[in-house]
């Protein structure tokens, strides 16, 4: 099939890249002329330099494949404004063009993110028919981006992805869980909480199941291993899966929330968004980010690997590339 990629060179798009290369797809990558492509400079893809600004060239590009794969999209800015032009704005663009072809197009997929969801009320995972509650820029943006994709309905066949907390090769935020436990420490929270995760390389493979699988046409979907973890247990399995002994290291929320007000001082000063914000950690300290990603499973028979194996494989590609 010819599938055009958004936000290929990304962490989690330039996953979706290989697996799709290693599946004969023809890709072609959709890209900013001064994007940094080193994770996808060596794969056999063509590329496009077409803002997503641009409804117009986007119309006519989209005329050239079978799939659109949106995968980009702002995770940190300076305000809302921010969000809303790539999240929003340049979701819409790229619906509107997919629409105007819908003689040809056969898939419209868009990455979204739990965060759309907004932070489950008890530790059972939240349903997909439950009222969605965001509590960040983000997530309320990622969610407006999913009512646009909705418009596709009627015209092409759309699938929605909302992965859990990413983790893998190339990811540099939860990364931090893995350079703590490299230094022998184990970070946990005063407070309980619980979160999801998902293995990069999963997302990967579950695109490639739903590409032609009419069963997940028009739907949402969830996306984690199944497991519940506390940050506790997140730390004790990355360190049990690489065989390091650990001491546990409290982190407070006055840590986070310190840390945060001075980032966004930085991001004042360089006009740049930094890796933590207030926003961020209201998302962080939410008691409960769990939701039910049983329905991807029973639609496409895909298996998820679990954390044990995916922070190992994750660990010794952070080993190999000298992150630490």
């Amino acid at each position: 099939m010819r599938i055009l990629i958004t936000g290929a060179n990304g962490f989690v798009g330039s996953h979706i890249t290989e697996q799709l290369i290693s599946d004969k797809h023809e890709i072609t990558a959709l890209i900013r002329k001064s994007s940094n492509i080193k994770y996808i400079k060596d794969c056999n893809i063509n590329y496009e330099y077409v803002s997503l600004d641009d409804e117009e060239k986007l119309t006519k590009l989209l005329a050239k494949f079978d799939v659109v794969l949106h995968c980009a999209g702002v995770v940190r800015a300076l305000n809302w404004e921010g969000y809303e032009k790539t999240n929003i704005i340049g979701t819409r663009n790229i619906v509107n063009a997919a629409i105007k072809n819908k003689s040809t197009l056969k898939k419209f997929i868009y990455i979204s993110s739990q965060a759309a969801m907004g932070p489950s009320t008890t530790e059972t995972p939240k349903l997909l028919t439950e009222k969605e509650s965001p509590v960040s820029f983000y997530g309320k943006s990622k969610l407006l981006a999913e009512q646009e994709v909705k418009k596709l309905e009627g015209n092409v066949p759309y699938t929605i992805l909302r992965p859990a907390s990413v983790y893998g090769p190339r990811d540099k935020d939860i990364f931090i869980f893995f350079n703590l436990v490299k230094h022998h420490l184990k970070p946990q929270t005063y407070a309980k909480r619980f979160i999801q995760l998902v293995f990069v390389k999963d997302i990967a493979g579950v695109i490639s199941k739903i590409l032609e699988n009419e069963n997940t046409n028009n739907k949402t979907y969830y996306l984690s291993d199944g497991s519940i973890y506390t940050w506790k247990s997140v730390a004790e399995t990355i360190a049990k899966a690489n065989n390091i002994k650990t001491i546990p290291v409290m982190l407070f929320d006055f840590i986070f929330k310190t840390t945060a007000a001075l980032y966004e001082v930085v991001a004042k000063f360089t006009k740049k968004p930094q890796v933590l914000s207030r926003e961020k950690i209201v998302e962080m300290l939410q008691t409960y980010w769990t939701a039910d990603s049983s329905a991807i499973t029973k639609d496409t028979g895909f298996e998820f690997k679990k954390l044990e194996i995916g922070a190992k494989i994750t660990y010794n590609w952070y080993v190999e590339n000298k992150y630490f």
